[in-house]
């Protein structure tokens, strides 16, 4: 069984959290991982759904996206839901971790970046300083 760290204990009642993923073994650690905080959490399993989830109009307090999905990548998902709601924090997970990534996440509007595999510690404290 996965848990925070007894240290870390957000409570986001109230908050609304997207994550974008296409793999069930991420979705299932980033829904293990966010439980606790109490926040609200959607899913979209590709960078489409995931702009279309934001057109819909649905509250949404933040995106966890990851960089390389199906239909459109996350980077893609990134710069049309910024033409959207520029104020929409966004933080990408990705397993590439180069420099060139980086740059490439925050030049599409990302407004954090985590490099996986994820720890929890860096989860919790990214999302508590955007959210």
């Amino acid at each position: 069984m996965m848990t925070i760290d007894s240290r870390i204990k957000p409570d986001w009642s109230g908050k609304t959290i997207l994550i974008a993923e296409d793999t069930e073994t991420s979705i299932m650690f980033y829904m293990a991982a966010l439980k606790k905080t109490k926040a609200k959490l959607l899913q979209a399993n590709n960078g489409k759904e995931t702009v279309e989830f934001v057109k819909s109009g649905e509250k949404i307090d933040l995106i966890l996206m990851d960089i390389n999905m199906p239909e459109m990548d996350g980077l893609e998902a990134a710069e049309e839901i910024k033409k959207l709601k520029p104020n929409l924090p966004i933080i990408i997970q990705t397993a590439y971790v180069l420099n060139e990534e980086r740059i490439r996440s925050f030049e599409a509007g990302c407004d954090g970046f985590i490099a996986k595999p994820v720890k929890i510690y860096q989860l919790i404290e990214t999302i508590q300083s955007l959210i």
